[in-house]
């Protein structure tokens, strides 16, 4: 029989949580850049959220169909961002992808520009050459650390983009699917805007366990870019309510609730921060030097874009002039 420890990939980690219950954790250096999840519900597998890249999506189909001798039936897409998505497509046909009326309209959107985007290796080569260009200079171990997260993308990306084909939803469900049909009691989740245009949850009551994509981001620093910070909250308030001890987050570590806490202090305490510069009449570039506290100098490390995108979000929200070159 196929033993979860037996199996290898190069981009992420295959963890056990409970019986017919596994975490697929991104690798640093990898082609996940997420988390994904495998679900035996007694008579079908679901696959939670495809990462990023083919081969990554190739590993996690191959370990799902290894671990209970049988076809994936359905990915579930917890929301539309392309680095939970792209990897569907190393799903065939006889696997169905699964996701809310609004993630599935929103990757409708995205996916040609994406698909347009790979047929088109000069504009990857260039962003290679002028990557590595800035990893020769710079100094900044935080800002280097991104930089090679970057040239590994592209990589991937370049490697793959001649036959990366976008797939599409199949199906969408609305507010609350439960899989009442199998073995395993199982809810699919759309708790509405947050993170993303619309973010869904996978909840396992009799396990205590949820995968909760990109509500939750672990030691590391979340993306507000997109998001409705109210919202976003809300959504993390939920869970924190809710009698959900393992948390697989769309990125970091298997975690709790008090890794949760600690990503809604780092948004309240980062937000704080950036509205003192405006109220006091500060410019983007101020609050970009604004100080994390020393708990989440570490998430910085390979997140400086990340962290510029958060602050630049924040500061419009605070009321502040972003201007639209900075």
């Amino acid at each position: 029989m196929f033993q979860a420890g037996t199996f290898v990939s190069q981009h992420f980690s295959l963890e056990r949580l409970a019986d017919g219950v596994y975490a697929c954790i991104h690798k640093p250096g990898g082609g996940a850049y997420s988390n994904a999840g495998i679900v035996d519900l007694g008579d079908r597998t679901i696959v939670v959220d495809a990462l990023q890249t083919l081969a990554a999506g190739r590993d996690l189909r191959r370990a799902a169909e290894a671990l209970f001798g049988r076809p994936v039936e359905t990915v579930v897409l917890t929301h539309s961002h392309s680095d939970h998505w792209m990897g569907a497509s190393a799903f065939d046909a006889g696997t169905a992808l699964l996701a809310s009326p609004a993630t599935s309209q929103a990757w409708a959107r995205m996916g040609p520009e994406i698909a347009e985007d790979m047929q088109n290796p000069a504009m990857w080569e260039e962003w290679l050459r002028g990557t590595e260009e800035q990893l020769r200079t710079e100094q900044d171990a935080r800002v280097r650390a991104g930089l090679e997260i970057t040239i590994s993308h592209i990589r991937h990306t370049l490697a793959e983009r001649a036959e990366f084909r976008p797939r599409y939803a199949d199906r969408t469900f609305e507010g609350t699917l439960a899989f009442a049909e199998s073995t395993r009691r199982a809810e699919l989740r759309s708790l509405g805007r947050g993170h993303s245009d619309d973010d869904a949850v996978l909840l396992l009551p009799q396990e205590g366990i949820a995968f909760i994509g990109d509500v939750g981001f672990f030691d590391c620093q979340p993306f507000l870019g997109f998001c409705d910070l109210d919202l976003y909250r809300a959504h993390m308030h939920f869970l924190q309510q809710a009698d959900f001890q393992v948390l697989i987050p769309g990125h970091g570590p298997v975690g709790g609730k008090e890794a949760l806490a600690l990503q809604r202090e780092y948004m309240d305490v980062l937000e704080g921060l950036v509205c003192q510069v405006v109220q006091r009449g500060g410019s983007l570039a101020e609050a970009l030097q604004v100080p994390l506290p020393e708990t989440f100098a570490p998430w910085l490390v390979g997140g400086m874009n990340r962290f510029e995108a958060n602050v630049r979000y924040l500061f419009a929200r605070c009321g502040g002039k972003v201007p639209e070159t900075e």
